[in-house]
């Protein structure tokens, strides 16, 4: 099991992905092949391969990725909480996506990301 500050350095170093616009560079490295990725109450997403296949179609939608915030992070025993705002250009025009994610991490991998979203 790894500690704590194991934990804050990995998401650390994935949050540095995130904000440099690499999610999907990121899966490999940081996730678990059967990790669950749910959006608020919806019905989760399982697998890497999942998620790269929604991360993919719905980067194609967009004009632009202008940037990633990260506004805080905290890390407590094996989980992980990051709030993000993601400024992007749509389809209809720009995108000001606010986020907490919370991650679960086992073995240096997530196995569990959830959404919290707000415009």
């Amino acid at each position: 099991m790894q500690t704590t500050t194991e934990i804050s350095a990995l998401n650390a170093d994935l949050n540095e992905m995130t904000r440099a616009g690499k999610i999907i560079e990121a899966l490999e490295d940081f996730y678990a092949a059967d990790c669950s990725f749910q959006e608020g109450n919806e019905e989760p997403r399982v697998g890497r391969a999942t998620q790269r296949r929604h991360l993919e179609a719905f980067f194609s939608t967009l004009k632009s990725f202008n940037g990633a915030t990260l506004h805080c992070q905290a890390t407590e025993g094996d989980v992980s909480l990051n709030e993000w705002t993601f400024d992007m250009d749509g389809p209809d025009g720009p995108i000001l996506w606010n986020e907490v994610l919370r991650r679960v991490w086992k073995d240096g991998k997530v196995v569990s990301e959830r959404y919290y979203t707000s415009s």
